[in-house]
């Protein structure tokens, strides 16, 4: 009987050891690293084939040619988060230029912590072009607390962007934080990512 217990404890020592190992290799947030390169992908395609090649049959609104946006039905659930997704388009040419994905983190101490958390994933992803930029964002990481983004009637955001990439593969991504204009109890975060500056 102690053989059999030790041998059943053994196991499961060594699949717990297993699962940590291979959850170490596979990024916090990869469903949104994937998200964003599928919409990549479809960058600077025609709105239509794009959409297509995304399966967006249905959208909440229909596109707004004067804004350029179409938000996705879709709301991805990652880590217990919710984020909306929508696809900007150039207005001139209807063609894929870029994409967003957006959250709500509560006014908290933790709430910060992981916007600052979220924002240093994808900083580390998509690593800036060169390290003034990194430094710049990280700097701006940084001041994601209750004084730089004050209760309402105040309005506080940060902003802060970067390149990833050179040349026809360049992405230019740009994450903001701000009060919410509805509750003292939010922040929203949005993160843009674009085929143009």
């Amino acid at each position: 009987m102690r053989k059999s217990s030790f041998v059943l404890i053994c196991g499961i020592v060594i699949l717990t050891l297993l699962s940590a190992g291979c959850s170490k290799d596979t990024p916090k947030y990869a469903e949104l690293f994937t998200q964003v390169e599928e919409h990549r992908a479809v960058f600077n395609q025609p709105l239509e084939d794009g959409l297509a090649v995304l399966g967006v049959t249905d959208a909440v609104g229909e596109y707004d040619p004067n804004l350029g946006t179409i938000m996705q039905d879709d709301v991805l659930t990652v880590n217990q988060m919710e984020f909306i997704q929508q696809i900007t388009a150039d207005v001139t040419n209807d063609t894929i230029i870029g994409y967003r994905i957006g959250t709500v983190f509560p006014r908290s101490e933790s709430g910060y912590e992981d916007a600052r958390e979220l924002v240093r994933a994808f900083l580390e992803h998509y690593k800036p072009a060169d390290d003034e930029e990194a430094d710049k964002v990280e700097q701006s990481v940084q001041t994601i607390d209750r004084m730089a983004l004050p209760l309402m009637p105040s309005i506080g955001f940060i902003r802060e962007s970067w390149t990833y990439g050179e040349g026809e593969n360049k992405l230019y991504i740009t994450y903001r934080i701000s009060n919410s204009f509805e509750s003292d109890e939010e922040l929203p975060l949005n993160l843009f990512f674009s085929s143009e500056e």
